[in-house]
């Protein structure tokens, strides 16, 4: 049986007659192992049958082959670069050693802040809709901010939905290595197959794939050919697709054609939360004023950050010496550029608060029940407890109260009524921004 014949046949119902004469055009069609390969004379050609058409093909072939038939249209540039033995059998279905995923980078592990939460979402999104949203996924940011981080935990979340799902990470090194040794033992066969037979392809630093023709050409032909059977694409760079030069204008194209998303410098705050959660990791402590030394002098990236909180570790469990700040600035000195910080005083977070809402201080540490007075000073206490080591003791007679119970409830009541209310949430994240700037 002629396939296209026997297609454009089926179709010849639903179209006009000059469609149809177009619809000659196309060289050749074959049908295997539930797979129908379309080839077209010019890439021209086959962008317009994939944007008008396709869905019809789709339907046409179903009729005539059985459902679940997959189409991918070439053109003669691509049916040319897969003529080679069996190259249009089906690919056996292997799954993937996922060996070279870190079990340490999970969404659970994952420190979200300003700097990366549309990323973050994204992640999220792709993993709970595999090849339906955002496809491609292009993250792009600075060195150590936390890209490979977020591909990693995307992995980890199919994973968990799926234990079957075949996944390959890797960078663009190791695909260009991987390619040359393919093409060397002359199985470059073998090298399309692993890779057009995943349900997510991650490929990091896609920087380094700049004047790389022939590896650009293979990715291009491996993307087309997973995007057409819906399989998700995940790629990671240092700077935007449209900064990224030496690249084939076609295979820039294909990275914006889904989702660009930017991972920008964590501040402040960001710092200190991963701070908080590294030493925990680390099984260190870290006093509050070593925290903030470390979060306003690294400023380029959060694998820095690890790397100081490292050292410390180090140095403390072989001189046998606490962190203090004053240790920390003799153990990261030819490091860093130590900056001198003045410490967060109780005193500043309330006439800070104060100054906010137009108030003496006096009354924050009075027992006036107005609202507005009350409410700045259980945010002045809030503040008081997430920015400083001091303990509830010491915060209740900063403010003049009897005991410790008072501040107790108005961070309780505070951090609660932050989840409902919006303009309380906004309001005390500004003033902790502005704290932490000081």
């Amino acid at each position: 049986m002629d396939v296209w014949s026997s297609i454009v046949s089926s179709l010849s119902k639903k179209l006009d007659k000059s469609t149809l004469k177009l619809l000659k055009g196309v060289d050749k069609a074959e049908y295997k192992n539930g797979y129908l390969y379309i080839s077209t004379p010019d890439p021209i050609y086959k962008d317009w049958l994939e944007g008008n058409l396709l869905e019809e093909i789709i339907d046409t072939a179903s009729n005539l082959f059985g459902k679940n038939i997959k189409v991918e249209i070439l053109s003669e540039e691509e049916t040319e670069f897969f003529k080679e033995e069996n190259s249009l059998q089906e690919v056996e279905k292997t799954p993937y050693s996922l060996t070279n995923l870190n079990p340490k980078y999970t969404f659970k592990n994952l420190v979200i802040g300003n700097c990366n939460k549309i990323a973050y979402m994204a992640c999220r999104s792709v993993a709970e809709n595999l090849g339906k949203v955002y496809n491609p996924l292009f993250i792009y940011g600075h060195t150590g901010l936390g890209k490979t981080h977020l591909l990693h935990a995307t992995a980890h979340e199919v994973l968990a939905n799926n234990p079957k799902a075949n996944i390959i990470y890797t960078t663009a090194d190791t695909f260009m290595s991987e390619l040359v040794y393919y093409l060397q033992k002359g199985s470059i066969l073998s090298f399309r197959k692993r890779y057009r037979n995943v349900d997510l392809l991650l490929i990091d630093d896609v920087q380094f794939l700049q004047g790389k023709e022939r590896t650009q050409i293979e990715l291009y032909h491996i993307f087309n050919a997973l995007y057409l059977i819906g399989k998700q694409v995940i790629l990671s760079s240092d700077t935007p697709p449209k900064n990224l030069k030496g690249l084939q204008e076609r295979l820039k194209g294909r990275f914006i054609s889904g989702l660009v998303v930017e991972v920008k410098k964590p501040d402040l705050d960001t710092k200190l939360s991963i701070i908080r959660k590294k030493a925990k990791e680390m099984n260190i402590k870290i006093p509050h004023d070593v925290s903030l030394l470390l979060a306003k002098t690294i400023t380029s990236n959060i694998r820095e950050l690890e790397g100081s909180l490292g050292r410390l570790k180090a140095y403390s469990e072989m001189l046998g010496r606490p962190i203090t700040l004053e240790f920390a600035r003799d153990t990261l000195k030819d490091i860093l550029e130590i900056q001198e910080i003045e410490e967060l005083s109780l005193e500043k977070i309330q006439k800070e608060v104060a100054n906010y809402f137009a108030i003496n201080i006096n009354e924050i540490v009075g027992n006036s029940r107005k609202k507005k007075v009350v409410v700045a000073r259980q945010i002045a206490m809030y503040l008081a407890r997430v920015l400083t080591d001091k303990s509830l003791n010491e915060i209740s007679k900063a403010f003049k109260k009897k005991d410790h119970t008072t501040v107790l409830n108005a961070i309780e009541k505070i951090d609660k009524n932050m989840e409902k209310d919006r303009k309380l949430k906004l309001t005390v994240e500004f003033l902790k921004d502005k704290l932490l700037t000081l």
